[in-house]
């Protein structure tokens, strides 16, 4: 019984232990994050440290080689928005769930050997883990996603399930600049519209810019600017893909292909409808009407040509 016992106090005692070193690791982070601006410098022995074992937050590490001998100029570029991000991070209401850490080439030569590093800078977020569990950290890839802290924010939101926020200054030389700028554009527009403002008000004008936008947005052009599909896709023998198949995805030259069939479609219906009828010769009337019926005949064929390709099971066709 009392051995028993002994070896419940035991377990209770290694539990506490685990959960107080994952609590004294916290605390620590959370003091050098205050006194750096959400930074924490690392070095080969820390780095170890923070990342092994059970960690009860998360923990972003930038490998870098910001000494001037290495001529590291993506270092420098990357630098800048990774404190961006730290330091709006450490502004949050609870800035103890991700911290962000920095381990310079100079401080960690051992952890660039461990992990097999050739190159800087490389960026690594370790999630919170058990004790008893190893978690592959992610990586981010700057190579792919870019330098710009708004990317590497919306990569960090992705891995915590949470906003990252990036609260970048107010550029006021920039701003005065815009301002300056946008006060010319206006004076010019007030000097400039006694002589072009029917152009402002002819209703052609507001037609054309309502067919325009509409032609861009059903092509798919806000679908691009939301994912940032590739604009077109290597295919096999070395051909090259203008169209995506399926329609969970599509290409950039897709959508303006898209929209080069219905602007030639609106443009032949609106021609039918009002240019042929203003015709006095009735010869021109009907090859006009010859002319643009083939057109929209021929072009919507493509349309349906397009689908096909997206969706490989569809049955009809009209000339091709």
């Amino acid at each position: 019984m009392k051995r028993s016992v002994l070896i419940f106090f035991l377990l209770l005692q290694c539990i506490f232990s685990v959960y107080g070193q994952a609590d004294a690791k916290k605390d620590k982070l959370l003091k050098l994050a205050k006194e750096n601006n959400g930074l924490v410098k690392l070095n080969s022995k820390t780095y170890s440290q923070f990342t092994e074992g059970k960690r009860n937050y998360g923990l972003v590490v930038l490998l870098t080689a910001l000494n001037d001998r290495f001529k590291c100029i993506p270092c420098r570029e990357f630098d800048s928005e990774y404190k961006l991000v730290a330091s709006s991070f450490q502004k949050t209401q609870d800035p103890s769930r991700v911290f962000f850490g920095y381990l310079d080439f100079e401080d960690g030569q051992a952890i660039y050997q461990q992990l097999g590093l050739q190159t800087a800078p490389n960026v690594f977020y370790f999630p919170p883990s058990k004790a008893s569990a190893r978690r592959e950290p992610e990586r981010y890839d700057l190579a792919k996603s870019g330098f710009l802290a708004e990317t590497f924010a919306s990569f960090l939101s992705r891995q915590i399930n949470a906003p990252v926020p990036v609260n970048r200054p107010i550029d006021f030389f920039k701003l005065g600049i815009k301002v300056l700028i946008g006060l010319g554009v206006v004076a010019a527009l007030k000097l400039l519209y006694p002589y072009f403002g029917f152009i402002i008000q002819h209703k052609n004008t507001w037609a054309a810019f309502s067919i325009i936008t509409i032609l861009v947005m059903t092509s798919g052009h806000m679908w691009n600017r939301i994912r940032n599909p590739p604009y077109v896709m290597p295919g096999q023998n070395g051909q090259i893909n203008y169209v995506a198949s399926g329609f969970q995805q599509q290409l950039g030259m897709e959508s303006q292909i898209v929209a080069s069939i219905y602007g030639v479609l609106a443009f032949s219906v609106v021609s039918l409808a009002y240019a042929v009828p203003s015709f006095d010769d009735k010869f021109r009337q009907r090859f006009g009407v010859y002319v643009w019926s083939i057109a929209i005949f021929v072009v919507f064929s493509c349309l349906v040509n397009l689908f096909r390709l997206k969706n490989a099971a569809y049955p009809f066709k009209i000339l091709f």
